[in-house]
């Protein structure tokens, strides 16, 4: 019982991994650091090696790997935000527009219409 649930937690921490992976290829690729939060991510990281440290004085060894996992993602992502600080791609430029377009838009239709 005690294997499957190892492998359990494993198959977890790929599922970590995986998730990790698009946010540093968009960051990597496009540097584009768009609706990046470095405060909470640092927060994140921060709170994933105190996890570490704890995994590792309990002796659990898919929790330290995990967290493990976590703290180097977290550090490439907080890296490449901060070195693309203020970039933005063509995708996150044009959805920024066509949002601020709807919001103007919005704004517009909720004036009060003057009677003339």
């Amino acid at each position: 019982m005690e294997n499957l649930l190892s492998v359990i937690g494993y198959i977890g921490t790929g599922l970590v991994i995986g998730a990790y992976v698009p946010q540093i290829w968009h960051l990597w690729t496009e540097h584009c650091s768009a609706g990046i939060s470095e405060r909470a991510y640092a927060l994140w990281a921060l709170a994933s090696a105190l996890f570490l440290g704890h995994s590792i004085t309990i002796g659990d060894a898919v929790f330290m790997v995990t967290q493990l996992v976590n703290v180097v993602a977290l550090a490439i992502i907080l890296v490449l935000a901060r070195r693309f600080r203020n970039q933005i791609c063509a995708a996150h430029a044009h959805q920024l527009h066509a949002e601020s377009t709807s919001v103007r838009g919005q704004a517009s239709n909720d004036q009060p219409k003057r009677s003339r």
